[in-house]
């Protein structure tokens, strides 16, 4: 890809937050209607999803961009603009709300494109700052087990979140502040407990394949594909 075509794939960053806006148009919170809500919520994943392959299918030429983009002024502006667009993209008002567990909580479109673009805007963080500081094999053992289980927790966290509420939290009548305590420590815990033992099982179905010597660790790959990436930057200047 071209010089201009390396800033085209950053540009890319912004097909899914547009097309969360545009979702946003037949979102609503009507009583009565949960299914509509679930297969909403599936398209606003569906929507997550497809940039994620997006960005994997351009991430060289976006992590080229990035890398010029740091070396100017832009970084700091870049910090001030997303400390600024994140306050614009928190609504804390208590009016026009749906139910909790329905996303976007909101229901007037224009919070909810204000809401849905702050998701946005934390998605592409935690998306540079894993990339910067956790790809990488600091405890085997540990690693496979937290980027094994990423994916089946993103597809499974809500319904461990709402049995909890609906076996133990609700029955016992626990205030919130104990309660979001026991959702994150609980809700965690049992992903990461049913994903070892279903992962156990599918690998007795299915057996791990055994990696060639030459093709190196994770964190090898990781380093060589960030210093193809550093001379290919250093090239284009």
């Amino acid at each position: 890809m071209t010089e201009n075509g390396d800033k085209y794939a950053m540009w890319m960053k912004l097909i899914g937050p547009l097309g969360s806006i545009a979702l946003n148009l037949w979102k609503d919170q009507a009583p009565d209607r949960p299914l509509h809500h679930v297969l909403m919520m599936i398209n606003y994943d569906a929507i997550f999803f497809s940039q994620g392959l997006l960005d994997q299918l351009y991430f060289r030429q976006m992590l080229r961009t990035r890398k010029k983009a740091s070396n100017t002024v832009l970084a700091p502006m870049m910090v001030l603009s997303f400390i600024l667009l994140y306050s614009l993209s928190s609504p804390a008002n208590y009016t026009e709300t749906g139910f909790l567990f329905f996303y976007p909580l909101y229901s007037d479109w224009s919070i909810q494109c204000l809401y849905t673009s702050g998701t946005w805007m934390w998605v592409f963080t935690f998306t540079w700052i894993m990339h910067a500081f956790a790809n990488k094999m600091f405890h085997e053992p540990t690693y496979k087990l937290v980027t094994g289980s990423s994916l089946y927790a993103y597809v499974s966290h809500y319904f461990f979140i709402i049995m909890i509420a609906v076996l133990l939290i609700r029955p016992y009548k626990i205030t919130f502040v104990p309660a979001l305590v026991l959702e994150i420590i609980l809700t965690n815990a049992t992903i990461l407990l049913s994903y070892v033992i279903l992962n156990f099982f599918y690998e007795l179905i299915v057996p791990a394949k055994k990696k060639e010597k030459d093709e190196g660790t994770e964190e090898e790959r990781q380093n060589l594909l960030n210093k193809e990436i550093t001379v290919e930057a250093k090239n284009r200047s």
